[in-house]
C-alpha cells in the first residue's frame, strides 16, 4: 500500500513537472508588445465600445426620416349613454264628436303624434384598435442636420478611438525600450563584474609574486564587492522593468518571456515643416475637434429653424365597436395632414440658439489653444531627436575610444607601466560610456515613437 501511495505521488509530480515544460517562452519584440498591448488594454476596448454606442446613434438618426408606426388598443366603458327623444308620428282617425257629445263617426285618417321615440347616441362599451402611420414631411432641414451631426460624432468617436490605440501604442513602446534597457544595462554590468574578477585574480598573482602591493589587491577586492551591489540592483530593475510590461501587456506573470530585439540605431532626416503638417492633417484631436466645430455650425442652423414651422402627416386605421351608430365590429380610417409651429417658449429658442454661436466660438478658440500646443510639442520632439542622434554619435565615439583605452590598460598593467587605480579609472570610464550610449540609444527609440505620435503616426 506504501509503494502504492509513493507511486501515485510520483507520477502527480511528473504530470506538474511535464505541464510546467509545456509552457512556451514567449520571444517578445517591440511589434508583438503593441500587438498584445492593443489587444488586452482596457482604455482600448472601452473606447471601442464607445464607438459601437455613437454608431447605433446614427441609426436612431436616421430612423427619424422613416415613417413611425405604432399600433394601440383600448376600451372604455360610460356611465350615461346619452339619449335623443323625439316625436312618434302615425296616420290616426279623428272621431267626431256629436251635439250630445257621442262619438258620431271617425274622419279619414291624418298624421298626427302617436308617441315619443329615444334614441341612444352611443354604446357603454366601446373597442377600438387602431394602427397609425405618421411621417414628418418639412422641417427646414432639421433631420438632415441631425443626422449630419450623428455622423460627425461617430467620426469623432473613430478618431478617440485612433488616439486610444495611438497612446497604448506609444506606452507599449515605451515600456518593451525600457525594459530591454533595463536588460541590457543588466548584462553591461555582469560583463564589468567578471572583467574586475579577472582584474583580481591577474592582481592576486601580482601579490603573491611581490609584483603588486596589498593595497591595491584590497582597492580591486573593494571594487568588486561595490560592482557586486551594483549587478543585482541592475538585475532588480530588469526584473521590475520586465513585470511592468507584463502589466500593461496584460501578460500572466507565470508566462516566461525573452526581450527580443536590439537598441540600433537608425539615422531619421526629419524636417519640422512637414511634420507640423502631418500633425495638423492626421492627429486624431486635432481632427476630433475640427469634427466638433462642424458639430457646432449644424446645432447653429437647427436652432436657427426652431421657431419655424413644421409639415406631418398621419394615417389611422381603426377596426372598433361600435361603428357609427352600430353596436358591432367594423373598420374606419382618417388621414391627418397640418402645420405645428411653435409660438411662445419663454425665449427657450432663442437662448439655445445663443448657446449654439458659443459652442461655436469655443470650438474655434480651442483648435487655435491646440494647434498651438502641436506646433511647441512637435517642435520640442523634433530638437530631442535631433539631440539624441548627436548624442549617439558621440557616445558611439567615447565607447571606442573607452574601449581601446581598456585593451591598452590590460596591456599596461601587465607590464608594470600603470598603477591599479589607473586601470579601474579606465575601466569605469568604459563602464559609463557604454552606459551612456545605452542610454542614448533607448531615448532615440522612445523620442522617436513620441514623435510618430505627435504627428498622427501612430
Amino acid at each position: 500500500m506504501k509503494n502504492k501511495n509513493l507511486l501515485a505521488i510520483f507520477i502527480v509530480l511528473c504530470l506538474i513537472a511535464f505541464a510546467d515544460a509545456q509552457v512556451d517562452t514567449l520571444r517578445l519584440d517591440v511589434d508583438l508588445a503593441i500587438e498584445l498591448a492593443l489587444k488586452n488594454n482596457n482604455a482600448v476596448q472601452l473606447a471601442k465600445t464607445k464607438l459601437q454606442e455613437v454608431a447605433a446613434g446614427r441609426g436612431v438618426a436616421f430612423g427619424s426620416f422613416l415613417p413611425q408606426i405604432s399600433a394601440s388598443g383600448t376600451y372604455y366603458r360610460t356611465g350615461t349613454v346619452n339619449e335623443l327623444s323625439f316625436a312618434k308620428y302615425g296616420m290616426v282617425p279623428i272621431p267626431v264628436i256629436g251635439l250630445t257629445g257621442d262619438t258620431i263617426g271617425y274622419t279619414a285618417p291624418i298624421l298626427t303624434i302617436v308617441g315619443e321615440t329615444t334614441f341612444g347616441l352611443g354604446q357603454a362599451n366601446n373597442y377600438i384598435l387602431r394602427g397609425t402611420v405618421q411621417q414628418t414631411l418639412f422641417t427646414w432641414g432639421r433631420l438632415i442636420n441631425a443626422y449630419r451631426i450623428a455622423g460627425l460624432s461617430f467620426n469623432i468617436e473613430q478618431e478617440a478611438y485612433r488616439q486610444a490605440r495611438s497612446q497604448v501604442r506609444l506606452q507599449a513602446t515605451e515600456g518593451f525600450y525600457n525594459a530591454l534597457l533595463a536588460q541590457k544595462m543588466a548584462e553591461l554590468m555582469k560583463e564589468s563584474y567578471d572583467q574586475l574578477k579577472r582584474h583580481i585574480d591577474q592582481v592576486q598573482a601580482l601579490y603573491n609574486n611581490g609584483l603588486a602591493r596589498k593595497l591595491d589587491l584590497m582597492r580591486a577586492k573593494v571594487s568588486l564587492t561595490n560592482a557586486s551591489v551594483q549587478l543585482k540592483q541592475m538585475e532588480n530593475n530588469a526584473r521590475l522593468a520586465q513585470a511592468s510590461l507584463r502589466i500593461l501587456l496584460g501578460l500572466n506573470e507565470e508566462v516566461p518571456i525573452v526581450l527580443s530585439g536590439d537598441l540600433e540605431f537608425s539615422p531619421l532626416s526629419i524636417d519640422y515643416n512637414q511634420a507640423l503638417n502631418q500633425a495638423f492633417a492626421d492627429r486624431p484631436e486635432i481632427r476630433q475637434l475640427r469634427k466638433t466645430a462642424q458639430i457646432a455650425d449644424l446645432a447653429t442652423r437647427i436652432a436657427l429653424t426652431s421657431n419655424l414651422p413644421i409639415a406631418f402627416a398621419q394615417f389611422n386605421y381603426d377596426y372598433k365597436k361600435p361603428i357609427g351608430f352600430e353596436n358591432r365590429w367594423g373598420t374606419d380610417w382618417n388621414l391627418t395632414a397640418g402645420l405645428t409651429m411653435p409660438i411662445f417658449t419663454g425665449l427657450t429658442n432663442w437662448h439655445k440658439l445663443n448657446q449654439a454661436r458659443a459652442r461655436q466660438r469655443q470650438t474655434r478658440i480651442s483648435i487655435a489653444m491646440l494647434e498651438d500646443g502641436i506646433r511647441l510639442e512637435v517642435q520640442a520632439l523634433v530638437n530631442t531627436l535631433n539631440q539624441e542622434m548627436e548624442n549617439i554619435k558621440a557616445q558611439k565615439e567615447n565607447v571606442l575610444v573607452a574601449e581601446e583605452a581598456m585593451k591598452m590598460a590590460e596591456t599596461s598593467y601587465q607590464n608594470g607601466m600603470i598603477t591599479n587605480l589607473e586601470y579601474m579609472d579606465t575601466q569605469l570610464a568604459l563602464l559609463q560610456a557604454k552606459v551612456s550610449y545605452l542610454n542614448s540609444l533607448a531615448n532615440y527609440r522612445i523620442a522617436q515613437a513620441k514623435l510618430q505620435k505627435a504627428i498622427g503616426e501612430f
